[in-house]
């Protein structure tokens, strides 16, 4: 899962070069000697926004089918095909036949696919074979752009209801609403519902203007508007990584991990990345990967960044030691009174390697 918000996060700082570049590039032609090389100029904001609009949605689109397909991939290897979500398991096999009976294969977003592939998945999936393979073309297919409802349909699909809502409390997005509001409060029920659908709903309008009508596009956006698209994109994207992530950690590893509890009116320190935790029942140490969950935020993780045994900075703490409490060190903000769970290895579906910074974050 992580890869694919990698991959997104690479295309918008792509975006975000192209945007940088358009005053000084535009400065840089307008003085140059060619005549036609200035004559440029005045079409290439044109053709440049055209390419933004068209890039920026195509990202956006591609990031929400791949972290679906992922999600529901890691689903089919938890789950018999008879336990997964109802929804799930319908749409699989409807849009199954949906691409079969169109016979597209091999062309558009159906290139390397084959009839017998896809029929040969479908059939050890209802003949309850414990390893199978969903069809992945079926799983994110959809016939409208990705507004909010087709957005929320589609991560229902996997058993993620209502994410345009939960996203609404998200780290990312809240940071991203107070950046662009200075000062402004946040509502108390999170990012206003209707700046999320109106923001992903214009950047569909405009792709579709430029996709489909042609000719000169009208309304065009400037570079700082631009910017900002981008910024609201990546934060929205972020955010439902966020509640993914939020869905995994709980089926996969909640019930497995150490659960390292808060003492009771001691602290968060620091903004919240100090916490002091009791004695834990397993092994401790500097940069173990470790998580919180929560209704709203979905989930935070991270790693520890260092340890205080009785005031003493230590590398490790091993299970059991009578102390006065636990001093952890995190590189996330912890809610008070939330029960923090430490994994005893790595899970690179959800951390970045050691030393390398988390893309949610």
């Amino acid at each position: 899962m992580r890869s694919t918000l990698d991959e997104f996060t690479k295309e918008l700082q792509e975006l975000r070069a192209l945007v940088a570049s358009i005053a000084p590039v535009n400065a840089a032609l307008s003085d140059h000697e060619n005549s036609l090389v200035r004559q440029y100029v005045l079409v290439r904001r044109r053709f440049d926004y055209a390419a933004f609009a068209v890039a920026l949605y195509a990202s956006l689109e591609k990031f929400i089918e791949g972290l679906v397909a992922a999600y529901a991939q890691l689903e089919s290897r938890r789950l018999r095909y008879v336990e997964l979500p109802p929804k799930l398991a319908r749409k699989h096999l409807t849009r199954t036949a949906d691409i079969l009976s169109r016979g597209r294969l091999g062309e558009g977003r159906y290139v390397g696919l084959s009839e017998l592939d896809l029929v040969k998945n479908l059939f050890e999936c209802l003949n309850g074979e414990r390893l199978y393979s969903l069809n992945e073309a079926a799983v994110v297919a959809h016939d409208l752009n990705l507004r909010v409802g087709e957005i929320d349909a589609m991560f229902a699909t996997v058993g993620i209801e209502q994410i345009s809502e939960r996203v609404r409390h998200a780290d990312p997005l809240v940071d991203w609403y107070r950046e662009v509001k200075g000062d402004a409060a946040l509502p108390a029920d999170g990012v206003p519902a209707s700046i999320i659908e109106e923001r992903i709903k214009d950047l569909v309008e405009r792709r579709n203007q430029v996709a489909h009508r042609g000719g000169t596009p009208v309304d065009l956006l400037g570079a700082s508007e631009m910017g900002e698209a981008v910024g609201f994109i990546h934060a929205f994207a972020q955010s439902t990584f966020v509640m993914t992530v939020e869905r995994y950690l709980r089926q996969h590893h909640a019930g497995a991990g150490t659960e390292l509890v808060q003492r009771a009116d001691d602290g968060p320190y620091r903004n919240g990345k100090i916490v002091i935790v009791d004695a834990p029942s397993a092994h401790l140490f500097r940069g173990q990967p470790l998580f919180v969950l929560g209704e709203s935020i979905g989930a935070r993780w991270g790693r520890i960044q260092g340890l205080q045994l009785d005031g003493v900075a230590v590398d490790t703490v091993e299970p059991g030691l009578a102390s006065n409490g636990i001093g952890v060190e995190l590189d996330f903000k912890c809610p008070k009174d939330a029960r923090l769970v430490a994994l005893a290895a790595e899970d690179d579906l959800v951390w970045s390697p050691l030393g390398a910074v988390d893309s949610a974050e």
